[in-house]
């Protein structure tokens, strides 16, 4: 319990001297902000200048802005290791009593338990209680907060170092794609997108109370088999 405790002590440390950590680490509360100030505003002057109000599209436009919370909490994880690794610590402590699983377990926990948190907050701040009740909004936030692993993982198993990993965090953004193209477009085509499993969050949003718990359950499977493929492809690289 006291080398967790040092290990999360060590990362706070880490986050607090690096600006860019510390902006991902308000970021959730800006996106809320924007998602509750900006988007009226927007909607006011669409309004009155193009006569096109946005009231209707604020759900999607806020979703949209819901899974960034656990990327931003991932990619700081994701850096936090790489720089161990490349500096030689996770090594070291692979022959420690903690081992490298224990120490990928507390990095990919620690951001798991800040996103729940700051995931539910983002729901009922921003009125998803209007389509979930609160259990539904705790599951959702569960199954959204395994996009921190993901991109950590993400990251652990395809960059090389940071420079490369801040260029695979702009591109790892895609996968919110399909959220955008399955509400605005219709047909059943639209199934190709399921890959995503932030496809499966934003059909659970917006589906109906009796089917929302099979897309629910899809998008754990979607996310468990990725974090599963990148966990292996980590091991392999790093094993």
């Amino acid at each position: 319990m006291n080398r967790n405790y040092n290990l999360i002590k060590g990362d706070l440390k880490i986050i607090s001297r690096d600006p860019m950590f510390i902006l991902c680490t308000v970021a959730p509360v800006l996106l809320i902000l924007v998602a509750l100030i900006l988007f009226p505003i927007v909607s006011g002057l669409t309004t009155r200048l193009l006569h096109f109000p946005l009231e209707a599209y604020f759900p999607i436009g806020r979703l949209f802005f819901f899974p960034l919370t656990p990327m931003m909490f991932g990619m700081i994880y994701g850096f936090i290791l790489l720089d161990e690794r490349d500096g030689g610590i996770i090594s070291y402590l692979a022959i420690t009593p903690v081992g490298k699983s224990g120490y990928l377990a507390i990095r990919m926990l620690v951001p798991v338990c800040l996103s729940f948190v700051m995931c539910m907050v983002f729901l009922l701040a921003t009125g998803f209680n209007q389509f979930l009740n609160v259990f539904e909004m705790a599951v959702l936030s569960i199954i959204v907060a395994s996009e921190a692993p993901l991109m950590l993982l993400f990251l652990g198993a395809f960059a090389s170092n940071k420079v490369e990993g801040m260029a695979i965090t702009k591109g790892f953004g895609i996968i919110i794609l399909p959220m955008l193209i399955d509400y605005f477009l219709t047909g059943g085509w639209r199934w190709v997108l399921s890959v995503s499993p932030l496809w499966w969050i934003e059909r659970a949003v917006f589906s109906e109370s009796y089917i929302r718990w099979i897309y629910l359950a899809g998008a754990a499977l979607v996310h468990f088999i990725f974090i599963f493929l990148l966990y292996k492809k980590f091991e392999k690289r790093f094993g």
